[in-house]
């Protein structure tokens, strides 16, 4: 049964959670150059246990850590496909990776990347333009993590980074390293948590039936306007989750697996389903319909390679019929790969594939529970001590 405060935390931002869960939330905003508004979420530091924070005195202090350099760096942690900052708070203090990597004493910053929940903002259009949504992970990893980068290392006065990816996450991070690699400087160290760049051995059978059918996804965009995917607003997101909050058990475990399994993967258990709720109140965070279509490139043509237009525009915006793939060898951050036999999106194979044309994998960690799958990753029981503690672990080595 929902408590009533996590019922309250369905309707809640992310910013809102980080400050009920005890720490100090600041929003900040980036621009691209391409004119889009990056919402960033930082957890400061822990509040003191009282019953009122001075705020005027916590920021004061933050910015004198700021121009701190014995401080540990910054981390920048990215989310996956359709999801937002909210992923790494859910799971509360002492569990959520946001907090795990804030008590170990980092300074931590939730991305949101264009087109999700909070992410919405452009100089020019706006969500109901098409041309708002002309995008896929590629502009992400071109334009938005370079200007969050460079945003974050100037607010506070450091010279690199500690970067975490999760899913399309790691997929960006490759992409900009390929396409804009002298940020690799930049980057004290990468963590790669189910990481995609080949998608050959996926065993997911909705994302088998969605490729399928991308040339439908391809029509839909052009002809019908069909350029965003799972949008969240208030109004979707109570009452999805007020739906699953009165459905019976044996239904709710009926809905669950129709939608979490078929992606991530069976037999799990380390998803405690009277959050449900909560994570649908907040997933999905919304999407373009170009960034599934190239995954779904990817898919069919084995290949991590860019955008997949027809062949005069191919011709035109790559000098070549057929698009280019990314040069994954200009990975030179070190990197640390964490990867599970029971994903249904990062095959073995696959992985073992991408870390053989990495140059720097410096750690390569099969997580220990047999089960575990993508989206465990999220919101597992137990990946604290399954993932998180070891990717502390990880990043204190490059401090």
């Amino acid at each position: 049964m929902m408590n009533e405060d996590n019922h309250d935390e369905v309707h809640m931002t992310t910013p809102e959670l980080i400050t009920k869960h005890g720490y100090v939330a600041e929003t900040h905003h980036v621009w691209t150059e391409d004119g889009y508004r990056l919402e960033l979420h930082r957890v400061v530091k822990k509040a003191r246990k009282r019953n009122t924070i001075n705020m005027d005195e916590v920021l004061s202090s933050q910015a004198k850590e700021d121009s701190n350099p014995k401080i540990k760096p910054p981390i920048i942690v990215n989310h996956g496909l359709l999801s937002s900052s909210a992923d790494w708070v859910l799971l509360g203090p002492e569990k959520a990776l946001a907090y795990v990597l804030c008590d170990s004493g980092y300074d931590v910053w939730l991305v949101n990347v264009r087109g999700n929940t909070y992410s919405q903002c452009h100089r020019k259009y706006t969500t109901k333009n098409r041309e708002f949504w002309d995008f896929s992970w590629h502009e992400i990893g071109y334009y938005d993590l370079p200007a969050i980068i460079d945003y974050i290392l100037e607010k506070t006065q450091q010279t690199s980074l500690h970067y975490v990816g999760y899913s399309q996450g790691t997929t960006t991070f490759y992409v900009m390293c390929s396409e804009r690699p002298e940020y690799c400087e930049k980057v004290k160290s990468m963590v790669s948590m189910a990481p995609i760049a080949f998608l050959t051995n996926q065993r997911s059978p909705l994302i088998k039936f969605i490729v399928k059918f991308y040339i439908f996804m391809e029509w839909g965009s052009v002809y019908c306007n069909i350029n965003q995917w799972f949008p969240r607003n208030k109004l979707q997101a109570k009452a999805l989750s007020t739906l699953v909050r009165n459905t019976p058990g044996t239904l709710t475990k009926s809905f669950y697996s129709c939608w979490f399994y078929l992606v991530a993967g069976f037999g799990s258990n380390q998803l405690d389903k009277s959050m449900l709720p909560l994570i649908f109140g907040h997933f999905p965070g919304g999407a373009s319909a170009k960034q599934i279509i190239h995954y779904s490139q990817i898919i069919i043509n084995d290949s991590f390679r860019k955008f997949d237009y027809d062949t005069s525009k191919n011709l035109k915006l790559y000098g070549s019929t057929q698009p280019p793939k990314y040069c994954l060898e200009r990975v030179t951050v070190p990197v640390a790969v964490f990867y599970s036999e029971n994903d249904f999106l990062t095959h073995p194979t696959d992985v073992k594939r991408l870390i053989e044309k990495i140059p720097n994998v410096v750690l390569k960690h099969k997580i220990e529970y047999s089960k575990f799958n993508h989206i465990d990753y999220l919101w597992g029981r137990d990946a604290k001590t399954l993932l998180y503690d070891h990717i502390v672990d990880f990043i204190k080595s490059y401090d």
